[in-house]
């Protein structure tokens, strides 16, 4: 059953009775109440025994909440703690991107953009406009299939071959513009073009008249977590420009995934091959 809470600021906020109890007993813990026995937590909730009993046990089941039969008491769930550690990385990465993306759409001249993937889709979770009157049109929490957008397909090229089977196989290729990669074929030729060159290019595959160049972005493990791009209409977005666009959105990447802690160790592996291409074009931009 859902009800609405109390407005904040004229807000309107909703909230579910089942959802509201799984907060207040997550509520219950803390720095020093890290485990809590059955009755300490009726008392703290004021939930009745076997509905807070259905609930801890439900919750066991999504990892949420862990179980020690030795000391008949309950903690939190590793479920948190990777969620947590999610959420700590977003901020991380906001962080650090937001001062490179200023200068990613300076010395470009075109906006920037960082990007997640999310399912099937990539979300804008970042984004600097460039000072031009001519604008690219998109905004913070707009989603695009990844398949035809460059900083999906920067993400896709790093995914491990199931993953990318199961994503092809999942996704519907629809054509957005002639220019489309509408077959798994097509999409998986570019896709190893994008691994070995370090860069992805969306060139009008999304929209008529722009053209995106994209680079990914990993963490401290190595794992591409993002990419970042510029984007422009293709008038000053050129293909001569590519080489040169590429140089900057990478060494502006590669900059962000070494704030992440992340160190580009020179292997046999296809990521560290892009990343020697980056490296290449970073040193022929400077």
């Amino acid at each position: 059953m859902f009800h609405m809470m109390k407005p904040a600021a004229g807000a309107r906020i909703y909230s579910s009775q089942v959802l509201d109890r799984v907060v207040q007993i997550l509520d219950c813990f803390g720095p020093e109440r890290t485990d809590l026995r059955l009755v300490e937590i009726t008392t703290a909730t004021g939930l009745h025994k076997s509905t807070l009993y259905r609930l801890l046990e439900a919750m066991r089941a999504h990892r949420l909440i862990g179980f020690d039969e030795s000391s008949s008491t309950w903690h939190l769930g590793m479920k948190l703690f990777e969620m947590g550690s999610r959420a700590v990385e977003r901020l991380a990465l906001d962080k650090h991107a937001h001062p490179i993306l200023d200068r990613l759409a300076d010395v470009s001249g075109e906006t920037a953009h960082l990007c997640v993937l999310d399912g099937s889709d990539v979300v804008y979770i970042a984004k600097v406009e460039c000072t031009r009157t001519l604008r690219i049109p998109s905004a913070v929490g707009q989603r695009n299939p990844a398949y035809c957008t460059g900083v999906g397909k920067a993400i896709l090229a790093h995914l491990a071959q199931e993953q990318l089977s199961a994503y092809i196989a999942e996704t519907p290729l629809r054509p957005f513009t002639k220019k489309t990669l509408t077959s798994a074929s097509e999409l998986k030729a570019n896709l190893r073009q994008i691994l070995a060159q370090g860069y992805a290019i969306d060139d009008q595959e999304r929209e008529d008249g722009v053209r995106c160049v994209a680079a990914p972005v990993s963490d401290h493990s190595g794992h591409v977590i993002a990419a970042i791009s510029i984007a422009g209409p293709t008038m000053r977005v050129t293909k001569e420009r590519v080489t040169e666009l590429a140089a900057h959105v990478m060494r502006a990447a590669n900059e962000i995934s070494a704030k992440l802690g992340y160190q580009i160790v020179v292997s046999n592996g296809a990521r560290n091959s892009a990343a020697r291409n980056g490296a290449r074009l970073n040193g022929a931009a400077r």
